[in-house]
């Protein structure tokens, strides 16, 4: 006969979602050599800049069934795109579109 600890079982179970919020709290991009002067700036600061092209970032919204904060994964967003934007010889990115399903899109500009 199998018995269950209905007492253990909370505690499992309780262990599990907080090692999720804490992953879930967990950045996991990192800047690259370069992305750290590349700045975020609203569509009227570029002009005279020259375009040299855009930038789709990707990164989880969910860890296992949890959401993760969306200004954790928009901070991750927009590091990638910075990192894009300075492998791509780029200084400046703006937003051209909203978070949606853990992607954002960027143009990458020259200033």
């Amino acid at each position: 006969m199998l018995t269950i600890n209905r007492k253990g079982s909370i505690g499992w179970i309780a262990a599990g979602l907080l090692a999720l919020g804490i992953v879930g709290g967990c950045t996991w991009v990192q800047p690259e050599d370069g992305a750290e002067e590349v700045r975020l700036v609203e569509k009227r600061h570029v002009e005279g800049c020259q375009r040299l092209g855009s930038t789709t970032t990707e990164v989880r919204d969910r860890v296992a069934a949890v959401q993760r904060r969306p200004g954790k994964v928009e901070e991750e967003l927009d590091t990638l795109a910075k990192n894009s934007a300075a492998e791509a010889g780029g200084d400046t990115l703006v937003a051209t579109s909203d978070v949606r399903d853990g992607r954002r899109t960027y143009d990458i500009y020259r200033c």
